[in-house]
This record gives structure tokens, sequence and C-alpha cells, in this order.
């Protein structure tokens, strides 16, 4: 099911007025103006998918804060857990996800109900500014992947984490999409 396609042109034919006044961050192509728009404290909420050969997860993501700093690096809980430090985000000169990557990942997510809050802009995701985090951390666990946040909006942001994790005896696919908005000041 492509429904960010449908969703989209459905409302672009229709000339809605939201869609037309909404154009989000279509085209932004400066990495220091997105991190200054970006930088601050976002709330996640979403949804993952843990897959391997004997098991087939699909549960509620924890809900977190995430810090994206203005200097171009993002840091939560799940990351210092890996990391701990900031991990650097790079701007993508060719996006990761079109809008048929992004319909499959919300698919495999069961989170196609995110379409909704991301669909008023009037470029899909090839068009917005993509940034990404890979992941390369070895152990007893090892994490490799990529987290990559598409800025949608000043306010709404997917993020979008694939990442395969081995130990001795399995490996595990970890695919997870959560949608960040700004977190309230306390």
């Amino acid at each position: 099911m492509k429904t960010l396609r449908l969703v989209m042109a459905a409302a672009l034919v229709a000339g809605q007025a939201g869609f037309a006044a909404a154009d989000g961050l279509c085209g932004v192509t400066g990495r220091d103006d997105l991190m200054a728009t970006l930088a601050g404290d976002w709330t996640r909420e979403g949804s993952v998918s843990l897959v391997n050969e004997t098991t087939d997860i699909l549960r509620a993501s924890e809900t977190y804060p995430v810090t994206i700093l203005p200097e171009g690096a993002v840091t939560s809980r799940f990351l210092d857990s890996l990391t701990g430090a900031p991990v650097p985000l790079a701007l993508l000169d060719v996006p990761a996800y079109d809008v048929d990557r992004v319909d499959d990942v919300l698919d495999s997510t069961a989170r196609a109900d995110l379409v909704d809050r991301l669909s008023d802009t009037l470029c899909g995701p090839e068009a917005l500014p993509q940034v990404q985090a890979v992941l390369r951390i070895t152990g007893d666990i090892s994490v490799v992947g990529t987290i990559t946040l598409i800025a949608y909006f000043d306010d709404r942001v997917l993020e979008i984490t694939e990442l395969q994790l081995q130990g001795d005896e399995t490996v595990l696919f970890q695919t997870e999409t959560a949608l960040l908005t700004p977190r309230p000041p306390r």
C-alpha cells in the first residue's frame, strides 16, 4: 500500500488550502540552517519491528527525549547507552528515503497513521532534508545501521531507524519509525 503517495496526490489534485499553505522544509539544503532549525529537545513516539529467524515482534517504541544539537549531532538515552556521546548527523546529498521507502517502513512498523501528521507538505521525502547517523558498534553485541531524520517541518520530524544487532548466537533486525515533536518546556 502506497499510503503517503496516495494522500499527497489526492491533496494536490483537490487543491486543499491547508496543503497549499504548508510547504514545510521542502528544498532546504543548507546544513547549518537546518541544524539551527532542528536544534533543541524533541519527544519521540513510534513503534518498532524486531525480526530474526524465530522472532517477529511489533510493539510501541519507548518514549524518551531526543536532543538535536546545533553543531549537527543527536543524543538520546538509546544512543547514549550505545555510544556514550552525541552521534554526528550528516546531511545526505542523495536522500536515503523516497516516498516508496517511507511507505514501506511505515507499513512494516504499522504506523500508516503518521502519514496524516506528515502529508501536509507540498513535496515528498526525497525533496526534504534528510540527516543520518551511522552506527558501527562492536562488542559482545554489534550494532550496525542508520538512524535517519527526515525534516518535514520545523515541528515534525520522522525518525527511521534500521539496525542489525548481532550477538554470538543470533542476528536481529530492528526497524523503527518515530515522530519527533518539540518537547514542551518544563
